[in-house]
């Protein structure tokens, strides 16, 4: 089975997708090539690919981007950053191809990076309502610190940035994308406003970060998780191994490798 024939199976997989441009597509390697293996992750960070190289695979699908913009354009890197280049050179010399799956899993119905935070915190009885975006849960009740603690663990993160009261009891959760936009009616206040605790991807500090503070500082029992967005959406791309090996059957190896929590914290 050749690299491109594992993609056209997943693309058979996906549904449609009816945009005027995609992010999704091949990043670098030959499609032609054939298949030894496939690692999936949420970036092809250079650890990562240094372990599919290891592994002796040559495919890596991952959900966000290789080479530092959204749709990984690299003119204005090459020649010119001796980190694309040096990264990229280890790609090209060891044979990896790299394939972004972000548009296409998201069209998904259920939302396949979301399902897959879903399963992955075995947090399927707790869905409240828009099954097809699983992002907004009721739990038993916890606390703040609990729940922290927990996230920590299934994400494998270096620590959990809370904004908020720690011991504050709470219960219903929802996840948030890009919590920055400006404009009121847009901003994650409004969805912070009818839940517990927000986990959202990316923060500003004047927005809803200002209101989690506010709200704690009233004695609300109002929360920001804040994990980082690779890091939760990092748990769908673990989960899609599983659909993966049923689309490429038992003879190609699939496996995930963590792109792993960016940050690192000093006390």
């Amino acid at each position: 089975m050749t690299i491109q024939q594992v993609i056209d199976a997943i693309l058979a997989y996906h549904p449609k997708i009816d945009l005027p441009v995609t992010c999704d597509g091949f990043k670098c390697g030959d499609p032609l090539d054939e298949c030894k293996g496939i690692v999936t992750t949420c970036m092809a960070s250079v650890d990562v690919i240094r372990k599919t190289a290891e592994l002796g695979y040559n495919l890596i699908i991952c959900h966000e981007p290789t080479f530092y913009t959204h749709m990984d354009k690299t003119d204005w890197l090459e020649g010119k950053n001796e980190v694309y280049d040096e990264k990229r050179r280890f790609i090209d010399e060891n044979g990896i191809a790299i394939w972004r799956d972000h548009d296409h899993i998201h069209a998904h119905r259920p939302d396949g990076i979301f399902l897959g935070v879903m399963k992955e915190l075995g947090w399927e009885e707790y869905l409240v309502n828009d099954p097809d975006r699983p992002r907004f849960f009721r739990l038993p009740k916890t606390t703040v610190r609990e729940l922290a603690r927990f996230l920590r663990e299934k994400m494998e993160l270096n620590g959990v940035r809370v904004i908020g009261n720690v011991d504050a009891e709470v219960s219903t959760v929802a996840f948030g994308g890009h919590a920055y936009p400006t404009v009121p009616e847009q901003n994650a206040t409004n969805l912070l406003n009818t839940v517990d605790v927000l986990i959202p991807g990316e923060l500003i500090d004047w927005t809803v970060t200002s209101y989690a503070r506010d709200a704690a500082q009233l004695g609300k029992h109002k929360a920001i998780l804040h994990v980082g967005h690779f890091s939760m959406e990092e748990l769908g791309m673990k989960y899609a191994v599983n659909w993966i090996k049923e689309l490429v059957g038992p003879d190609i190896p699939v496996r995930f490798v963590r792109s792993g929590d960016p940050y690192n914290y000093l006390f």
